[in-house]
């Protein structure tokens, strides 16, 4: 099965779930205050999404004030983003088309491409993470900024936990659990993530299985400066703390063409 079948499969699979695993208004809290002072700091206006999923960032910017664009390869995840969109009052263009083509087919150049939630690590080998990164850095302006979101499999190969905190929410007779379960190994680390989802007291379960590339962040460093990246900066949260003080797994990258 291809890298892009598995893909494809995955996020059709989990698509109307996403929103209950990953709860928006959580996100909004921790990572509203660093968007808005580093794209204020940077002078941006216009954002393309490079992994837009459900549409979350798409929404949060555009009502920040963002000319904001996306992309995903998933059209499952495009029709959920297009239905939140619509639910908050917005619209945005989204593309359905794989990373690594973007620049070959969007015309516009950017302030700003992020990618966001541990996407670029669905890439797997180096000439496959460099072009990813290359497009980004070619729907570019000159001066631009790179945001970058991922794991850091450094420290997660590092402790190996093989279970990460779960997650459980109730609102009257709606439940949502998510138990999430890793498999490390040396090319790959897979997340196992076991949803429960009661509504009126009628229970559906499902398995989700995703692999990716545990990409560490020197090789992360060391492509994004082949693409042509200056001023690399890595962090290890929101709050802009730099890698390697605390035992967050989270590494968040900024860069500049």
């Amino acid at each position: 099965m291809s890298d892009r079948h598995r893909i494809h499969e995955f996020y059709s699979g989990i698509a109307d779930r996403y929103d209950l695993l990953m709860p928006w208004d959580n996100r909004r809290k921790k990572e509203e205050g660093f968007f808005k002072k580093i794209l204020s700091e940077n002078n941006v206006r216009s954002v393309l999404d490079c992994h837009c999923g459900t549409g979350f960032h798409l929404v949060m910017l555009s009502s920040m004030g963002y000319d904001t664009d996306g992309v995903d390869l998933s059209p499952d995840m495009i029709a959920m983003a297009t239905k939140n969109l619509r639910k908050h009052g917005m619209s945005c263009y989204i593309y359905n088309l794989d990373i690594k083509e973007i620049s070959s087919v969007i015309e516009k150049r950017y302030d700003c491409v992020i990618s966001m939630g541990n996407s670029l690590p669905h890439e797997f080998g180096d000439e496959n993470l460099y072009c990813a990164i290359r497009n980004m850095y070619d729907v570019l302006k000159p001066g631009g900024l790179c945001i970058l979101h991922l794991e850091n499999f450094d420290a997660l190969y590092r402790d190996r936990e093989r279970f990460i905190p779960s997650l459980y929410t109730r609102d009257g007779e709606c439940v949502d659990v998510f138990i999430f379960a890793i498999d490390y190994h040396k090319d790959s680390v897979v997340f196992n993530i076991l949803s429960i989802i009661e509504r009126k007291g009628k229970p559906e379960f499902n398995v989700d299985v995703v692999e990716y590339n545990p990409v560490s962040p020197g090789k992360v460093r060391e492509l994004m400066e082949k693409a042509g990246f200056k001023g690399l900066r890595f962090y290890e949260n929101f709050n802009m703390d730099i890698m390697g003080t605390s035992d967050s797994y989270d590494l968040i990258v900024t860069a500049k063409k």
